[in-house]
């Protein structure tokens, strides 16, 4: 059994892939001087704060996305049982929500996973000596956010927070085009459209499209105040062309104000379903209560099943149904295909899919698409 180094800076990495954690013990314990070590590793909130309470760190490297919830909670409450450990968030995220979660739940640091080898040995060596790192795309939010003292901020984001090409997608997410749709429309490719998306859903913090057209929607789809007003024809000086005119452009602002509604309400119900169809999806996912390879091949074995068949029509939809099928992706690892169908009013078929995807060892990844 591997000795726990008592001299030199004693490391916890906190990160629920197995194959990111080892990469980044390696540039560690490959540092010069070799003043660094990896004492323990962890993969969830739980035991992330086990771990800090039986090895006490002087540094912990913390990701945000962990399976038991977001790593500020971990981060808070390392913070609490061992204050003189030093909090750095290592994660792929950015955002200006994630940023001021890390202020708040007190993080000494702040850096991407894109940082380079030499730059995250050097954080370390100096949060452990008391400074405060943050990564140079970080900085800015945070002096906003301290200037500003986190107002501003709401449980949903702000559309306002988006660019002009970000907005154009999004608007096409609402009316419910496809990525591919959506690309023909604005001169993109989908991965463009896709990467668009990845951002939208960051900023406005959801994690579907459903949830980001809902949002579009209850926001942009607000009148605008200061509605134009016709001319009083009562008063001297306008005369009956002028009048009518002003009628036809009245008429014309009412037929537009009335389509918009109608696209907006079509939004709405095709946003229900998304949600309906996501909701279904993640409550089977917690009826399987996988636990080990066996049961998988097991259900493999058992071919496609039809989890839910919903003959009855709604006011949005006809029919609904949702199917499960597990497939070898290679040797070691199968994925979950959870399909969910349905045809709404508006005339067009709608898909919804979660991919999940477990190694032996465990849950690897998952991913959501909808169209």
């Amino acid at each position: 059994m591997k000795s726990i180094p008592t001299q030199g800076i004693r490391i916890l990495l906190v990160e629920d892939s197995i194959l990111v954690r080892e990469g980044i013990r390696i540039v560690l314990e490959s540092a010069d001087p070799p003043d660094l070590h990896v004492v323990g590793e962890a993969g969830s909130n739980a035991e992330a704060i086990a771990a800090c309470d039986r090895l006490k760190p002087a540094v912990v490297l913390l990701d945000i996305r962990l399976p038991d919830g977001n790593g500020f909670t971990a981060c808070r409450e390392i913070l609490l049982r061992q204050p003189d450990t030093r909090v750095i968030i290592l994660t792929s995220h950015s955002s200006d929500t994630f940023v001021y979660e890390a202020v708040n739940a007190g993080a000494h640091g702040y850096l991407m996973k894109e940082v380079d080898p030499a730059g995250l040995v050097q954080a370390v060596r100096d949060v452990a000596a008391g400074q405060s790192i943050l990564a140079p795309d970080v900085t800015d939010r945070v002096l906003k956010m301290l200037r500003g003292n986190g107002a501003g901020r709401s449980a949903e984001g702000d559309l306002a927070s988006l660019s002009h090409q970000e907005r154009r997608v999004l608007a096409c997410v609402a009316e419910g085009l496809t990525n591919k749709q959506a690309g023909e429309r604005l001169g993109l490719s989908d991965n463009t459209v896709k990467n668009y998306l990845i951002n939208v859903f960051e900023k406005l913090q959801v994690k579907r499209r459903a949830q980001a057209a809902a949002l579009y929607v209850s926001q942009a789809g607000r009148p605008n105040a200061g509605a134009m007003s016709l001319p009083d024809a009562t008063k001297s000086g306008f005369t009956l062309v002028e009048v009518m005119f002003a009628a036809i452009v009245l008429a014309l602002g009412i037929v537009t104000a009335i389509l918009t509604l109608q696209r907006g309400l079509q939004a709405i119900d095709t946003a229900r379903n998304y949600t309906y169809a996501g909701q279904l999806m993640q409550s089977e996912m917690e009826n399987l209560r996988l636990k080990n390879w066996d049961q998988l091949e097991t259900l493999q074995q058992a071919g496609p099943v039809l989890v839910t068949a919903d003959p009855t029509a709604t006011s949005t939809r006809t029919t609904f149904d949702c199917t499960r099928t597990i497939r070898t992706v290679k040797t070691d690892m199968k994925e979950i295909l959870l399909v969910s169908s349905w045809r709404g009013y508006d005339g067009r078929a709608h898909t919804a899919r979660v991919v999940t995807r477990y190694g032996k060892s465990g849950l690897y990844d998952y991913f959501y698409t909808a169209h």
